[in-house]
């Protein structure tokens, strides 16, 4: 774990439709590594350049945070964080997980969660609500198209551009850029990102799965992600290995199917899990019951 801890996967996890029971956290450090993890699974000819990408393609997540969360903290300063990435044990200051996930809910009262309702009827604005939707901000901004080449260490030269590029593009899938890319850097490019995605794609449908099944949850993670050449599911449930407070170490053993010279294997993951009763005011306050006629 870093000294400074940023958040860098919320998991909603619900046993009512309507209410939010309890949250959990990954740390962006411990996604990313599930993300390279994965990559060497599914990829074990992944080119230098990919896995540098896989290793700081969420570094905008540990950096940029948005204004309303870091709330002018001083350990939270954007030069700090990219220090404590590269060099974990340099910073004297910390940030615990505890911290990060109180100033995270206190963050999400100030107007960080939108609630959206499912009514049995949507065509009648009186009949009974039998869901809410909530879409939580998350603490950093704009962390992959926005990412300043110099924020990017330990790279060559002949790497750094190539390796921007496939950050900026993991989550942006206009045709122009990916054009543009191609014609610079050749379309190998376009392969490489097509696998970045798939490993962060994959990587955090599974560790959401493991947190849903050990916490009890309802959600179901995304189904297979559609772009992938694999077919990965679990060999068995997931495994819980310690629970600390809110602190859990867990594992899943997978198996991608449509490829049997790839071994079954094992996913950990770290997270930390918090209590929250998410009902909006506003949502309290709205008859769930269909109007009297």
């Amino acid at each position: 774990m870093s000294r400074l801890f940023t958040i860098g996967k919320v998991i909603q996890i619900r046993s009512d439709p309507l209410r939010v029971t309890r949250l959990a956290f990954i740390e962006t450090e411990e996604h990313i590594r599930h993300v390279v993890e994965m990559l060497t699974w599914l990829y074990p000819d992944a080119s230098e350049k990919l896995r540098q990408a896989a290793r700081l393609h969420d570094i905008g997540k540990k950096v940029y945070l948005q204004y309303d969360f870091a709330r002018k903290d001083k350990r939270l300063s954007p030069q700090r964080l990219l220090n404590n990435f590269y060099q974990p044990g340099s910073e004297q200051n910390r940030f615990t997980p505890d911290e990060a996930i109180q100033r995270y809910l206190a963050f999400l009262k100030r107007g960080h969660a939108k609630c959206s309702i499912v009514r049995q009827n949507p065509e009648d604005e009186n009949s009974q609500i039998v869901a809410a939707r909530y879409q939580l901000d998350p603490p950093f901004g704009q962390h992959a198209a926005t990412l300043d080449p110099s924020d990017l260490r330990g790279l060559l030269d002949n790497e750094l551009g190539y390796v921007h590029s496939l950050i900026q593009l993991h989550h942006n899938f206009q045709v122009d850029k990916l054009v543009a890319t191609a014609a610079e850097y050749g379309e190998g490019i376009i392969t490489d990102l097509h696998r970045l995605i798939t490993a962060d794609q994959e990587a955090s449908r599974w560790a959401e799965f493991l947190v849903q099944k050990l916490e009890g949850g309802e959600e179901e993670p995304e189904g297979k992600f559609r772009f992938s050449e694999f077919a990965i599911e679990p060999v068995a449930d997931p495994k819980e290995i310690s629970r600390d407070g809110a602190h859990v170490q867990a594992q899943v053993t997978l198996k991608a199917s449509r490829c049997p010279a790839l071994d079954e294997w094992t996913l950990p993951v770290d997270y930390y899990v918090s209590d929250c009763d998410f009902l909006t005011p506003d949502l309290a306050t709205k008859k769930r019951g269909g109007k009297k006629r």
